[in-house]
């Protein structure tokens, strides 16, 4: 059985999947080495992105490596801009997902990692995927080198990290390894039985996070917080909260809310927010104590127990078009997500009701490092519907709005940019991107010029007597589109409009 205690306050690892926007506290004086961050920053560097679609516009390839070329190149170039906005992030998740695509073992999202056999709930198939992927050996060969012949900390707070932290500690030697942060210990009984980490110690520190500058005005320092107890005292903070743990917080805390994400599981009215557990909380009220001015979002989660897709669509319509729940505070839609029950904490029963509705737990025991209860309830979306209900509100919301790219705290802190007035000029979505291939067929019908958009995943080819009248568009400049014909401008403009490119008072 592994070692469990306090690991002190030795050099400190952080391994990839973590939020990239947010930075993690070492101890006083402390080392500390960012595998996420170089992970990101090497898979997300436009060199690499364009020699990618290098090799996948060939022309011999299929219309999916003809769109990959396309896309990695829209990524590419939204990432020259160099700048802190949700391009950035749509742009980075594209290129973790290519990345991804060629992996035998892992898929990646910029927010999430799946294993291509079984799920990070089993702690076999983990350390298989661990084993078998190819994405992270130059972080484990930098932590090598760095860590020397020292016994170091690996910091695993999500199972997103899992992977990486077993490749790290096969390598390593679990020996000299402590595995540190809320996921590694609340699952150390499982994870010390595993042969990559057996021998390693545990311990429950979970290091701080702040958000990356550049993510939020100003120059103080803004605690990511996702748990309420990740609060400091007396520091400014910006959160992401399922909304029956916002609603209970002090009222000293609102004073340095920065901005707010909440996670709603149902919402019939401003009063009645249920939150994934199955409370009720009054979202109203929780509105009323923010500061004016202070940022709020709202994640839907879809599928819980007893709703439908009704109830989906209503929840949406009352977030973007409902009466506002407290003056001067207008919540915005994060995104939308599948509901999963979570598991009770410390391996507890699973509840027998979840807000008046009963439950069934279904039992997985081959799930050793669970997350979610999964579960039977009357009146409730199966899988598919759940799925078919979000496609079909993200089809009709694509378009308009500007929807979190994943839950990710520099996500969060620009919910609230500052654009444009709704009737002002048209202005253009730095998501979207002109891009070309060069030999591949997007769409059957040879190379061209396509804007290339990161928001909605979608391409549309540009006719080449318009490529440069959008290209200066895209980049500002509206000299050539005020040469076209009325006739032709409106056109254009209506096309881009529909297309979500263009759209009035869009925030980046």
């Amino acid at each position: 059985m592994s070692g469990t205690g306090p690991g002190g306050d030795g050099p400190l690892i952080v391994p990839p999947l973590t939020d990239f926007t947010t930075a993690v506290s070492a101890a006083s004086g402390g080392e500390l080495l960012d595998l996420g961050a170089h992970f990101v920053r090497r898979l997300a560097d436009p060199e690499p992105l364009l020699a990618r679609a290098e090799r996948l516009d060939t022309g011999r390839g299929t219309s999916a490596d003809a769109l990959r070329a396309l896309f990695a190149r829209a990524a590419a170039d939204a990432l020259r801009r160099g700048r802190a906005d949700r391009a950035a992030l749509r742009a980075t998740g594209m290129a973790l997902r290519l990345a991804g695509d060629a992996d035998p073992a892992l898929t990646l999202a910029v927010d999430d990692l799946e294993l291509r056999d079984g799920t990070t709930e089993s702690a076999p198939a983990t350390d298989t995927a661990a084993r078998r992927t190819r994405l992270f050996g130059p972080e484990v060969e930098l932590a090598l080198r760095w860590a020397g012949d020292r016994t170091v900390r690996v910091l695993v707070d999500t199972d997103q990290q899992l992977p990486a932290a077993l490749a790290l500690v096969r390598a390593l030697g679990p020996a000299r390894v402590t595995l540190c942060g809320r996921f590694a210990w609340e699952h150390r009984a499982v994870l010390g039985q595993l042969p990559s980490a057996a021998g390693a110690r545990f311990d429950p520190a979970v290091p701080a996070r702040t958000v990356r500058p550049g993510w939020l005005p100003g120059t103080e320092d803004v605690r990511w917080v996702t748990v309420p107890g990740e609060r400091t005292p007396g520091a400014p903070w910006l959160g992401w909260l399922d909304v029956v743990d916002a609603a209970a917080s002090a009222d000293g805390h609102w004073a340095r809310c920065r901005g707010l994400t909440v996670t709603v599981a149902r919402l019939d009215s401003w009063e009645t927010a249920v939150g994934a557990r199955g409370g009720r909380a009054d979202l109203a009220a929780l509105c009323a104590r923010l500061r004016p001015g202070t940022p709020l979002a709202v994640e839907l989660l879809v599928g819980a127990p007893g709703t439908d897709a009704k109830d989906a669509a209503a929840a949406v319509a009352l977030i973007a078009d409902g009466p506002a729940p407290a003056p001067g505070v207008r919540p915005v839609l994060a995104g939308l997500r599948p509901f999963r029950l979570p598991r009770p904490s410390s391996g507890g029963t699973p509840p027998a009701g979840w807000d008046g509705v009963p439950l069934r737990p279904r039992p997985r025991p081959e799930h050793d490092l669970p997350r979610w209860t999964d579960f039977d309830a009357p009146g409730t979306l199966g899988p598919a519907e759940r799925s078919a209900t979000i496609h079909a509100l993200l089809g009709d919301l694509a378009r308009d709005t500007d929807l979190y790219p994943g839950r990710l705290a520099g996500a969060a802190a620009t919910a609230h940019a500052v654009g444009p007035p709704a009737d002002g000029p048209p202005v253009w979505d730095p998501s979207a991107r002109v891009a070309s291939t060069a030999r591949a067929a997007v769409d059957g019908k040879g190379p061209g010029t396509f804007v290339a958009h990161l928001r909605t995943g979608s391409a549309f080819r540009l006719h080449p007597r318009l490529v440069e009248v959008v290209t200066d568009l895209a980049a500002g400049g509206t000299d050539r589109l005020d040469r076209l014909s009325p006739a032709t401008r409106t056109r254009l403009l209506g096309l881009l409009t529909r297309a979500g490119a263009l759209a009035p008072g869009r925030t980046p």
